[in-house]
């Protein structure tokens, strides 16, 4: 029996390159997200003609639907569930954080509370950040102290405490990714490198955000879903 990956969050740019790399190598996989698929371009997997016949999506929302997405998991019965899915963009969890707790905590533990019956599950992969570190100089290592900064930060790093208390009370199989800055084909159109790219091809001037003066180092997809 092939091997089966649950891929939560499977829209978004990180997840649909992961998708496809699964699909590459034969597995099956079971992708969910509370949007529709969008436009192919933005989908790598849709255009693996000979991989995309193991994969099969499910469009539900961990707010609204957390009873159809388990019994949707349960069925599919995965070796490895791997989570992409939060409400992201840091400047406007100041607008609504209650927004951002009520997705990345409280229907994240109500998500990690049925996984944590699921009897095939080898390995949760939780995706996460380092922003739930604050600004940092340079590497940190795993036990940093967290010094979250904003509201999704905030949001991110009580799911991850959250996951700790269940992996000591239950050896529930987590570990964490913190991939920041990732670039790559198909990411949406506002990010950093697709957006000076168009701009430059328009002949249009970029504003940069705080003057310009921010430094990033910045992570290709392919080397992200490889490490996942």
């Amino acid at each position: 029996m092939k091997t089966r990956f649950v891929v939560i969050g499977s829209n978004s740019f990180t997840g649909s390159n992961f998708i496809d790399h699964l699909l590459t190598k034969e597995f099956n996989v079971l992708g969910i997200s509370r949007s529709t698929e969008p436009n192919t371009v933005f989908l790598p997997y849709l255009g693996n003609s000979e991989g995309v016949c193991n994969f099969q999506f499910l469009q539900a929302d961990l707010n609204k639907d957390m009873k159809k997405i388990s019994s949707a998991i349960s069925e599919f019965m995965p070796q490895y569930v791997v989570n992409f899915s939060a409400q992201g963009m840091v400047e406007q969890s100041w607008t609504a954080p209650a927004d951002w707790y009520e997705t990345n905590v409280v229907s994240q533990v109500r998500l990690h509370e049925e996984l944590r019956h699921l009897n095939s599950l080898i390995k949760y992969v939780h995706v996460t950040t380092p922003e739930a570190y604050g600004n940092t100089d340079g590497w940190v290592t795993e036990n940093f102290d967290y010094a979250p900064t904003t509201p999704y930060a905030v949001s991110k790093g009580a799911c991850d405490l959250h996951l700790l208390t269940f992996l000591k009370k239950y050896r529930f199989p987590v570990v964490f990714t913190r991939a920041a800055n990732v670039y790559g084909p198909g990411q949406q159109l506002y990010r950093i490198i697709p957006r000076t790219m168009l701009y430059a091809r328009m002949g249009k001037k970029l504003q940069l955000h705080s003057g310009g003066r921010a430094v990033r180092s910045f992570i290709h997809i392919k080397d992200v879903v490889e490490a996942t």
